[in-house]
C-alpha cells in the first residue's frame, strides 16, 4: 500500500513537472528568436553562396529583429557544414543555407556521409542558380542543333569542361550528352576558374557555366552561349533559348540554395522562419540583389522544398547510377 502511494505521488510530481515545463517550452518558442541565430554556409567566404547567405542574413535580421551571424564552414563538398547543423540543438538558433547538391547529389556519391536528408526539416527555398551551355568562340557550330550534329559526326572528339568529377557541372554536362545523344569527352578541372580560362583560351570546346560567370564573358565576346538549362529564358541572357524550347525537354537542370533546420525543431519556430524567408524572397529588393549575381529568387513552402529536393535527388541519383559516376 505504502509503495503504491509512493508511486502515485511520484507520478503526480512528474505530471506537475511536465506541466510546469510545457509553458516554459511554449514560451521559448513564442519568444523565438530571443538571441542571435547562426546561419551555416557550407562554402568559403567570397563566393556566390556566401553572397546569398549574407544578403539573406541581413534581411532576416530586419524581419526577425535579431542578429543573424553567417558562419562559413567549407569543405567536403558541403558535408562539414551540413553535418554540423544536423547535430546542432533543435531550437531554431542554428540554420543551414544548403546548396541543392548537399541533398540531391552528395548522398549518391558518398555512402559515408554523417548526415542524411531525414536529419533536416525543410524551411524554404531562397534562389536558383541557372546555367548556360557555352562554346569557344571559333567552335564550328553556331546553334545547339549544329552542335548536336557535329558531336554525332565526331563522337568523343568534343572536349567538354567540368568543375570536377561528380560536381553539379559534371552532371549537367552528362545530362546534355544524354539529351543530345552525343558522345562528349568530359574534362575535369579543379573548379570553375581554370575551366573558364581554358574556354577563353580556346583550349576546351564547351562548358556548362553558372550564369553569373558566363554573362560577362559572353557579352565581351570571349565565347558564345548556345542555350540555357533552366525551364524558362533568363533575364540576363534574354536572347539565348532554353534546351526545352529547342526540342530537348529533359535537359533542364539548375542548382539552388534553401534554408533547412535540424529535424525536431519546434513547428512554431519552423513556421515563423519559413514565413520570414518567404517574405524576403518575394520582395523586389531581394529579387534585384539575386539577379545582379545571376541567380533567380525562389519563393515556396517547406512542402515545396521537400518535393523539389526529393524529385531532384531521384533525377541525379539515377543519372549517377546509370553512368557509374564516382566522386573524385
Amino acid at each position: 500500500m505504502h509503495a503504491r502511494r509512493h508511486m502515485l505521488a511520484l507520478a503526480a510530481s512528474c505530471t506537475a513537472l511536465a506541466a510546469s515545463l510545457a509553458p516554459a517550452a511554449t514560451q521559448a518558442q513564442d519568444n523565438w528568436p530571443s538571441k542571435p541565430i547562426t546561419m551555416v554556409v557550407p562554402y568559403p567566404p567570397g563566393g556566390t553562396s556566401d553572397v546569398v547567405g549574407r544578403q539573406l542574413a541581413q534581411r532576416l535580421r530586419e524581419e526577425l529583429g535579431q542578429v543573424v551571424v553567417v558562419d562559413n564552414k567549407a569543405g567536403a563538398a558541403t558535408a562539414i557544414g551540413a553535418t554540423l547543423v544536423a547535430r546542432a540543438p533543435k531550437d531554431g538558433y542554428t540554420v543551414l543555407l544548403s546548396a541543392g547538391t548537399t541533398f540531391t547529389v552528395n548522398p549518391h556519391l558518398n555512402d559515408k556521409l554523417q548526415y542524411k536528408l531525414e536529419d533536416f526539416e525543410p524551411v524554404a527555398p531562397v534562389c536558383t542558380v541557372p546555367f548556360a551551355f557555352v562554346v569557344k568562340k571559333d567552335f564550328p557550330a553556331r546553334t545547339l542543333k549544329e552542335y548536336a550534329a557535329y558531336a554525332k559526326a565526331n563522337p568523343g572528339k568534343i572536349n567538354n569542361a567540368t568543375n570536377g568529377q561528380g560536381s553539379m557541372v559534371h552532371l549537367l554536362g552528362e545530362l546534355i550528352a544524354t539529351g543530345l545523344d552525343a558522345k562528349m569527352t568530359q574534362v575535369h578541372y579543379k573548379g570553375a576558374a581554370p575551366a573558364t580560362m581554358d574556354m577563353i583560351g580556346g583550349v576546351i570546346d564547351s562548358n556548362v557555366e553558372a550564369l553569373t560567370n558566363a554573362v560577362p564573358n559572353v557579352n565581351a565576346g570571349q565565347y558564345r552561349a548556345l542555350a540555357v538549362l533552366s525551364a524558362e529564358r533568363q533575364p540576363l541572357m534574354p536572347d539565348v533559348p532554353t534546351f526545352r524550347e529547342l526540342g530537348y525537354p529533359d535537359v533542364v537542370g539548375e542548382t539552388w540554395y534553401a534554408v533547412f533546420v535540424p529535424v525536431g525543431t519546434p513547428q512554431p519556430v519552423v513556421d515563423k522562419l519559413a514565413a520570414a524567408v518567404r517574405k524576403i524572397t518575394a520582395s523586389p529588393s531581394f529579387a534585384e540583389a539575386m539577379r545582379k549575381i545571376g541567380n533567380e529568387p525562389q519563393t515556396g513552402s517547406p512542402a515545396d522544398l521537400r518535393k523539389t529536393t526529393l524529385a531532384q535527388s531521384q533525377q541525379w541519383g539515377s543519372l549517377i547510377k546509370r553512368l557509374n559516376i564516382k566522386a573524385e
